[in-house]
């Protein structure tokens, strides 16, 4: 007698927040333990860390259950985009040239970032090969109207929408994230880049963002101090 085995695997909801910040930013606090505290705080399962022109993380970890991805932000012409579940080495030299092609040619999804911010803000262009669009960004200055915009932009474009707290300290981790139902952790953001994920998020507070500008401001006069 033959059998057959049906392997069924469970179908989960995993929260990510695709756009964090860490202590490797020169702008940003706080260490993966931290950020792992307050993403289980949050009830966010995945953290993708986006520092400013550098990937951090060579490969995914975890941290206190958290599992960190590797990604990137970088300016470019068409304004801050993120790369995104970077699986092989990025060729730096490449990026500045050819910020999009090189996180592709890297494994990774691009995304650009908060493309209605009134301060950082820049909006794709259609030869794009972009893949998905920031609609929340949870740090913005003007959160109703990035959304807004950002949203009926995804929507023209027929590009799916991603959600990130542009966390710079970890108290604001998980202020916006995407919720996906998948069976593998791995997979999880190519099933938000397939239009399957449901976007939440929240202004961050005013006093994480006075506080998170008290801190800098303390370092920067701390710096100035060794200086001298």
């Amino acid at each position: 007698m033959r059998w057959n085995i049906l392997l069924i695997r469970s179908v989960i909801e995993i929260k990510i927040d695709f756009h964090v910040h860490t202590q490797w930013s020169h702008d940003a606090f706080g260490d993966f333990s931290e950020i792992s505290r307050w993403a289980r705080f949050k009830g966010i399962d995945v953290v993708v860390v986006t520092d400013h022109e550098k990937v951090t993380l060579s490969k995914p970890e975890v941290f206190n259950s958290i599992k960190f991805i590797p990604g990137i932000e970088v300016k470019t012409i068409y304004g801050h985009v993120l790369g995104v579940d970077i699986r092989d080495a990025l060729d730096m030299e490449f990026l500045r040239v050819n910020p999009i092609d090189a996180i592709h040619e890297s494994g990774g999804i691009s995304v650009l970032a908060h493309p209605f911010d009134i301060n950082r803000g820049k909006k794709p262009q259609r030869s794009m090969k972009i893949d998905a669009i920031e609609v929340i960004n949870a740090s913005v200055l003007l959160f109703n109207f990035n959304f807004k915009h950002s949203r009926a932009y995804a929507k023209m474009l027929g590009l799916p929408e991603t959600a990130g707290s542009d966390s710079h300290m970890p108290p604001t981790v998980g202020d916006a994230f995407v919720e996906v139902e998948d069976t593998d952790f791995d997979e999880a953001m190519r099933s938000v880049v397939k239009g399957r994920g449901r976007i939440f998020g929240r202004p961050t507070s005013m006093k994480n963002k006075i506080k998170l500008n008290l801190i800098r401001l303390a370092k920067r006069n701390q710096f100035s101090t060794i200086i001298k």
